[in-house]
């Protein structure tokens, strides 16, 4: 991630460096996870919706364009059912009948803005950037999973039920490209206010836990540094 940033901003012209100014924003907002290995569990009903935090730094590098470094933070909570079990031979059933998940997400990415309606002045106080970048999704959390199966006795007298609890560690971090769209309005000269949706694309590749996507809608302020 170091690398990229990097090659970034050493690949702009010294031209843009000289008229670019620095800035940082913070947002909160909503955003909701879905897909990959989600798909069938439904969400808790306190974080059907999971609530987030971002903070920015960027650079303009004229009116138009600007770059960006962004971390996210939230957290979600997801429960998952499975009614179908495994047949044993003996006529009996096994299988893992509940699992609940807890992951907190940490998204670190570069971006890259252009502005639509041109730059800011005293007659046109509204922007309105679209952008995109690459980014990674780091994700810290545990499972518990509840299991049962059901054996009959060979005699036929009777069967067991064994119930099972397992609770274990999921760890993993895998690439996103963001795609957003942000409205912002200039209170101050150096104060704006931002309004921003977007959504992030997630690599899960073969991580089964990772979502596919994730649907985000922020409002915050942006800070321009001189």
């Amino acid at each position: 991630m170091r690398k990229i940033i990097l090659v970034l901003l050493l690949s702009l012209p010294s031209s843009l460096w000289a008229q670019g100014t620095l800035g940082l924003r913070f947002e909160g907002g909503l955003s909701w996870m879905w897909g990959g290995g989600l798909e069938g569990a439904g969400p808790k009903t306190e974080t059907a919706i999971q609530p987030q935090v971002c903070a920015g730094l960027f650079y303009s590098c004229n009116p138009a364009f600007r770059l960006g470094v962004e971390y996210s933070y939230t957290r979600m909570l997801r429960e998952q059912t499975q009614p179908n079990l495994l047949s044993l031979p003996d006529g009996g059933v096994k299988g893992d009948v509940y699992r609940d998940l807890k992951t907190n997400f940490h998204t670190l990415g570069v971006t890259v803005e252009a502005n639509l309606l041109g730059h800011r002045s005293g007659k046109t106080p509204l922007s309105l950037y679209a952008g995109t970048g690459i980014g990674c999704l780091f994700a810290f959390g545990n499972t518990y999973t509840l299991g049962v199966s059901n054996s009959f006795k060979p005699d036929g007298s009777g069967n067991t039920v064994h119930v099972t609890g397992q609770n274990e560690l999921h760890n993993y971090f895998v690439p996103c490209i963001p795609a957003t769209l942000s409205l912002e309005y200039l209170l101050f000269p150096q104060v704006a206010l931002r309004i921003s949706s977007g959504y992030r694309f997630v690599l899960a590749g073969d991580q089964e836990l990772a979502p596919k996507g994730q649907v985000v809608a922020t409002v915050g302020l942006c800070f321009q540094l001189e």
